[in-house]
């Protein structure tokens, strides 16, 4: 967001602090989530940051309807990490989001989770869910040919997209095709992207992955899987075969402030990374990276490196 005026970036960050300050006040979670972003993404002063009502919205966000919908995005996630979910907070976030005019469905799965629904919740996300991602190298092959193709990556070059994909799959014992969910969908496409952008498979990592992805695409794409991983991994209400649901991971040490980091590690990449990466599989991995603006990660708990 630094392609921001100053103005416009305190106003977001007014907008993020003065919505949630509601029902006794920010939690501690919400506290370090919006001072991470406003740290990583905003990168304002908090001395800077100033009240920002419903009335004022229309005013200080002008335009641009990418901007209006990702400052809505964050609301609804600061509204997940809200436990018990609060109803002042639900019903003050989506004032501001009537005012900055975004119906993307979204708050929809907040009022969900104050209601305590699991199957409305389910329902809800499959109405504004996005499609899949590809990968055209599996694409339309029998699970056996896919198993095929999956090892034969370990032939490619140690260096390449492809053998790092194998060794993701090696490392974490997982199979190529899920075989307790026969109906399942091969997870080889989200897992490419845990690969390129390198983010681990803890849930702090899926959850900074998601973000990371939110952020690349600049808040056009993504935010039903970030959703999805809030709702696994933040509240619990959203079962995945193979995964433990759980709730607060961004109550645990660092993980509000890495997942800030990670949007903004996002948006400093050229433009949306997810996609088909067929064509770069012999190709070393950090050329690809760097072809596609992404910083290379650092090492941590919760990255993935070669």
């Amino acid at each position: 967001m630094l392609h921001l005026d100053d103005q416009t970036r305190m106003s977001v960050a007014g907008i993020l602090r003065t919505a949630t300050d509601v029902d006794g006040g920010r939690t501690p979670e919400q506290e370090r989530f919006v001072a991470a972003l406003t740290e990583h993404v905003l990168r304002v002063a908090p001395s800077d940051i100033p009240v920002v009502t419903v009335s004022d919205v229309s005013s200080v966000v002008t335009g641009k309807p990418r901007l209006r919908k990702g400052v809505a995005e964050l609301l609804v996630t600061l509204e997940f990490m809200r436990h018990p979910a609060s109803a002042p907070l639900t019903h003050r976030v989506g004032e501001y989001i009537t005012a900055l005019e975004v119906e993307d469905g979204f708050q929809q799965l907040a009022r969900d989770y104050l209601a305590g629904d699991r199957e409305l919740i389910g329902r809800d996300w499959e109405r504004t869910r996005e499609p899949d991602l590809q990968e055209s190298f599996i694409e339309g092959k029998s699970n056996a040919e896919i198993g095929a193709t999956m090892l034969a990556l370990q032939d490619l070059p140690a260096d390449s997209v492809g053998h790092a994909l194998f060794e993701f799959y090696r490392r974490n014992g997982f199979p190529y095709i899920p075989d307790d969910e026969p109906d399942q969908d091969s997870l080889i496409p989200h897992d490419m992207t845990h690969v390129i952008a390198g983010y681990g498979t803890t849930a702090e990592a899926e959850l900074a992955l998601q973000a990371f992805l939110v952020g690349s695409a600049r808040g056009e794409r993504h935010f039903s899987s970030l959703a999805a991983s809030i709702l696994l991994f933040e509240i619990g209400m959203v079962p995945f075969p193979g995964i433990e649901a759980t709730d607060s991971v961004l109550a645990r040490p660092g993980a509000a402030e890495f997942m800030a980091k990670a949007i903004e590690r996002g948006l400093r990449c050229d433009g949306d990374v997810a996609g088909d990466h067929s064509a770069f599989l012999d190709q070393p991995l950090a050329e690809v990276r760097r072809k596609l603006g992404i910083p290379e990660p650092e090492p941590g708990p919760h990255m993935f490196i070669l």
